[in-house]
C-alpha cells in the first residue's frame, strides 16, 4: 500500500462515491475504480460494496480505516519533518519501530546531544514495514526495524538481539513455566501491538491460526505502558519482543521467553538505502549508535535471572 492508493481509499471511504472522490482528487472517475481494485488485489479483500445508493465499505474497508489513517498522519509528520531546520544536513530523520529510543534511553539521546550539539535528531515510531517504506521513498536517512531485511535495496547494521517473550500475570498458571510455547496460548485472552505489525501478524497467523489454536484477541494496540496495564487487569497475554516487555514495571507481571525453542527471537537492525550516500551528520550518528550499544553491553536485552521466574524490572 502506497500514498496515492492510501489517499483514493480514504477520499472514497469519506464520500461513498466514485465520482465526488474523482471531483476531489482532480482525476478521473476511472483512475479511481481502477487504484481502489489494485488495492483490493494487493490486500486480496473487498474494500467497497457497490450498490446502486452508492458504495458501502466492506467489514474490512471499515478494520483497515484506522490504520490507514495512521500510516497518513506519519505521511505528513515525516514531510514535515526536513522543514523544521534550515539545513538539511544537521538533521537525521529516523523510522522506527515503537520504543526503540525508549529501549536506549534518555542516557543515549542526552549524550549525542552533549557530543553532538549541532545535530538534531527527529524519531518516528511507526510500523516496522511502515518504516523500511518510508525509507524507501527516501523520507528518512534510516529505519530501525528487525530482519531479515532485503540486500537488494538496503544495507543494514545489527544493532541488538530481540527475543519474542510474553508477559502475563504472576498468578497465571502458565508463570510458573521456563518458556511459553503457541500451544500454551490455546484457548487464551491476547492482546499485542496487532497485524499492522510483522511479529504479532507472524505469531498469530502461522503459529497460532494455522496450527489450529483458538484465542481470543483482546485489542490490538501500540502502547506498551496500556498493555501492560490491561495484562494486569484482564489476565490478558501479551507477544511481542523482550525489549518492549521489559520497558514498564508492574511486581503483577512476569516476563517469560515466547516460542518453540525459549530462546526464538530476530535482530534489530539499523538499515539505510543501497545506493544512497550518507550526510555528514547520518554518518555521525551511525558510528556513535553502534558505540554505544558495544560499550554499554546493549546488543542482547538482559533478561533478570535469565527471564525464568523474574518479574519485569
Amino acid at each position: 500500500m502506497n500514498q496515492k492508493q492510501i489517499e483514493y481509499f480514504m477520499t472514497v471511504y469519506r464520500h461513498r462515491n466514485v465520482q465526488r472522490a474523482a471531483d476531489e482528487l482532480h482525476v478521473s472517475r476511472q483512475g479511481v475504480s481502477k487504484m481502489i481494485r489494485s488495492l483490493e488485489e494487493e490486500l486480496g479483500e473487498a474494500l467497497f460494496q457497490r450498490t446502486s445508493q452508492g458504495l458501502i465499505p466492506t467489514p474490512y474497508a471499515n478494520a483497515l480505516l484506522p490504520h490507514v489513517n495512521r500510516i497518513a498522519e506519519e505521511y505528513q509528520h515525516i514531510a514535515r519533518m526536513r522543514s523544521l531546520a534550515s539545513d538539511a544536513c544537521r538533521v537525521v530523520t529516523i523510522a522506527s519501530m515503537d520504543h526503540i529510543m525508549t529501549y536506549l534511553g534518555t542516557a543515549f539521546i542526552t549524550a549525542f546531544r552533549e557530543a553532538h550539539p549541532d545535530i538534531t535528531l527527529s524519531v518516528v515510531d511507526t510500523t516496522d514495514e511502515k518504516a523500511l517504506q518510508t525509507l524507501a521513498t527516501e523520507s528518512c536517512d534510516f529505519a530501525i526495524v528487525p530482519g531479515p531485511v532485503t540486500e537488494e535495496t538496503f544495507v543494514s547494521d545489527e544493532l541488538f538481539y530481540s527475543r519474542y517473550a510474553v508477559r502475563l500475570r504472576r498468578e497465571d498458571s502458565l508463570a510458573a513455566m521456563p518458556a511459553i510455547t503457541y500451544r500454551d496460548l490455546d484457548g487464551r485472552l491476547m492482546i499485542g501491538k496487532g497485524r499492522a505489525y510483522a511479529c504479532f501478524r507472524r505469531h498469530m497467523d502461522n503459529g497460532v491460526f494455522l496450527a489450529g489454536y483458538k484465542v481470543d484477541i483482546l485489542a490490538e494496540i501500540s502502547d506498551e505502558r496500556l498493555i501492560t496495564e490491561l495484562v494486569e487487569r484482564t489476565g490478558a497475554i501479551a507477544v511481542g519482543y523482550d525489549y518492549s516487555a521489559f520497558l514498564y514495571s508492574s511486581p503483577q507481571i512476569v516476563v517469560r521467553p515466547f516460542g518453540e525453542n525459549g530462546g526464538d527471537g530476530q535482530w534489530i537492525y539499523l538499515v539505510r538505502r543501497l545506493h544512497s550516500p550518507l550526510t555528514a551528520a547520518a554518518q555521525v550518528f551511525r558510528d556513535f549508535l553502534l558505540r554505544w550499544l558495544e560499550n554499554h553491553s546493549m546488543r542482547n536485552v538482559p533478561w533478570p535471572d535469565e527471564g525464568r521466574h523474574a518479574g519485569v524490572r
